[in-house]
């Protein structure tokens, strides 16, 4: 079948058919949406709530294909292999656009090369908390702590080379201080160890850490977005102590390179439809996420000054691919 879908496209090519022609035309048959994150994960759900708005629009099957593991090697890797005709798409993380280049030795894809970005659906904020038995409960004590006694600020993460690792070496870096990093086999094993004691903070997503502070079993001291969030207003953001560091998750759907413009236009223009309707902030609310939409022009450029800032601080870290 995807022989056969590329041989019309040619085709259509070759007898001088205009891509907006095609275009009008699709979807005819289910559009596939390779996701970066496990099946159950939050941006699973997500990218699930999406391909049904997409699929209620478009009145066609998005069938979503989640493909975790490997900092997003596995999913991008299968679909730079799929045709570019608007059958396949792509719900992918910032870190396998931004941080996986520097920190992975073997990467089965070019995302400058291989893929166009169609829209940003999703921003996912960074929060570090701190459990009941660290010596200091705000960002300030912190980061007087880890001047004063270096290395004594034990802090847990989900993943070597994670997003949520590098962002706190930064902060580390950026307010001369100096953490303990401790990076575990994900959320949950991070979160028992500061229940357990085994170190004082974490930074994670707010989907990770939600259910543990709303219980008040850890306390939020800081998010890394540039603005505070809205489901928690009283908690500082990092860059009110350290000017302009600013550390965001965030998701954009992408197609192959090489797919129609016209079809891109058609999904982007979809995509910020659904990011302003109530009922899907509230379902990204409560997953820890936050649409917005961000397309041509100013999606290229959101994504180039996102990589620009991960290749400095490869550099400034000495970040050594594994």
């Amino acid at each position: 079948m995807r022989m056969a879908d590329t041989l019309v496209l040619w085709l259509a090519v070759l007898v001088g058919v205009p891509t907006g022609v095609l275009a009008e035309n699709w979807p005819h048959k289910p559009v596939r949406v390779i996701v970066t994150a496990a099946t159950g994960s939050a941006p699973d759900v997500m990218a699930r709530l999406l391909a049904d708005r997409l699929g209620r629009a478009f009145q066609q099957q998005f069938i979503v294909d989640s493909r975790g593991g490997a900092g997003g090697n596995i999913a991008l890797g299968a679909l730079r292999r799929l045709p570019a005709d608007g059958y396949a798409l792509g719900v992918v993380h910032a870190s396998a656009i931004t941080v996986a280049p520097h920190t992975m030795k073997e990467m089965q894809y070019d995302f400058d090369k291989d893929f166009v970005p169609v829209a940003l659906v999703a921003r996912a904020p960074l929060l570090m908390v701190a459990a009941a038995h660290a010596p200091a409960q705000t960002l300030g004590g912190v980061l007087a702590l880890a001047k004063a006694q270096p290395d004594i600020v034990t802090v847990a993460v989900s993943g070597f080379n994670s997003v949520p690792h590098l962002a706190t070496e930064m902060l580390a870096h950026r307010s001369g201080s100096k953490f303990f990093t401790v990076s575990f086999n994900g959320s949950t094993t991070a979160i028992s160890a500061l229940l357990s004691r085994d170190a004082m903070l974490m930074t994670d997503g707010v989907a990770a850490l939600a259910s543990m502070v709303e219980s008040g079993k850890l306390t939020p001291i800081a998010v890394f977005s540039r603005k505070r969030l809205a489901r928690y207003p009283t908690v500082p953001t990092v860059a009110e102590m350290v000017p302009d560091m600013v550390v965001d998750g965030w998701f954009v759907l992408v197609a192959p390179r090489g797919t129609p413009d016209a079809i891109v236009e058609r999904l982007a223009a979809e995509i910020r439809k659904a990011t302003v309707d109530q009922e899907v902030a509230a379902r990204m609310g409560a997953l820890g996420m936050y649409p917005e939409a961000l397309s041509g022009v100013a999606l290229a450029q959101f994504i180039r000054s996102e990589q620009d800032l991960w290749r400095r601080t490869a550099d400034q870290l000495g970040i050594q691919r594994q």
